[in-house]
């Protein structure tokens, strides 16, 4: 009995991710196309709790605080960040002769955090210091721990 090859559809989705993992393997990629492909559509975050307050830091280096957008809703907190002021740096006339930066290509990125209770937007304050920037999220009163005293009653029959 004759086996067939199998035939891909001429409409196969995965085509263009199975050719760039190919070219990754063979060491075809372009420095750009190897950092973005590295780097992915997302930058790092830490998210950290105190009794007082949850930290979020992130690294956006590179990235313009301008360019930086914040925003609160419910408990969650989204931190958008792009590269729209610096796609426009090169003067015209001039041709690359490297090109290894990769804030030219990298497309605007976002991280959504979830935090485990309400955020007051009164109480959100964020600082951006050399590509890093740290949000502090003040904790609403009904979601801080809270000391109960322990009652202890006296047994009738101990007596």
């Amino acid at each position: 009995m004759a086996t067939t090859p199998l035939q891909r559809d001429s409409l196969d989705t995965f085509a263009p991710l199975r050719e760039a993992v190919t070219r990754f393997m063979e060491g075809g990629l372009g420095a750009q196309e190897r950092a973005f492909f590295m780097l992915g559509r997302t930058f790092p975050v830490d998210v950290l709790e105190t009794s007082e307050e949850y930290v979020i830091e992130a690294s956006l280096f590179g990235i313009r605080p301008e360019n930086v957008q914040i925003t609160a809703t419910g408990n969650t907190l989204t931190i958008r960040a792009g590269h729209r002021a610096a796609r426009q740096n090169k003067p015209e006339g001039t041709t690359y002769l490297r090109r290894e930066r990769i804030e030219g290509f990298m497309p605007d990125v976002g991280r959504t955090i979830t935090l485990p209770g309400h955020i007051n937007p009164r109480k959100v304050s964020a600082e951006y210091e050399h590509g890093l920037l740290t949000i502090h999220v003040g904790k609403d009163e009904e979601i801080k721990d809270h000391q109960i005293p322990l009652q202890v009653k006296e047994d009738a029959g101990a007596k």
